[in-house]
């Protein structure tokens, strides 16, 4: 009983970090590595999205009713600067939230007679 309290104890004190206020201070010493740029070795790092500039997205099909996996890549751009940090965004690099009250990230689709359709939309709040 203990443990299973202990366990449900721990998985709310890591739901509720994300509900605090961003680190600002110790975000602002982290080195930015833009997409597509090596990670710098044994430290954490912010990663950067400049408007504008073009990174790979891509798309795997996978499943028991695939008879093979596939990858497919393309190349998108984003129209806002956007820094990631784990759970954390910010458009500045300053003013940081937590990503699900800066993005809206949706996922969909399905199959019919044109084939497997995959929608991915990602909107600014």
């Amino acid at each position: 009983m203990k443990f299973a309290i202990a366990v449900i104890a721990m998985f709310v004190l890591a739901g509720c970090a994300s509900m605090q206020p961003a680190p600002t201070d110790a975000i602002a010493k982290l080195p930015i590595i833009r997409v597509g740029n090596p990670p710098p070795q044994n430290m954490e790092y912010i990663v950067f999205y400049p408007a504008g500039y073009t990174f790979p997205a891509k798309l795997k099909t996978a499943g028991s009713l695939f008879a093979s996996e596939k990858l497919v890549e393309t190349q998108v751009a984003l129209t806002k600067d956007l820094y990631l940090y784990k759970y954390w965004a910010s458009h500045d690099g300053k003013l940081w939230k937590n990503s699900h009250e800066l993005l809206r990230v949706d996922f969909g689709g399905g199959l019919d007679l044109d084939g497997l359709h995959a929608n991915v939309t990602l909107d600014a709040k």
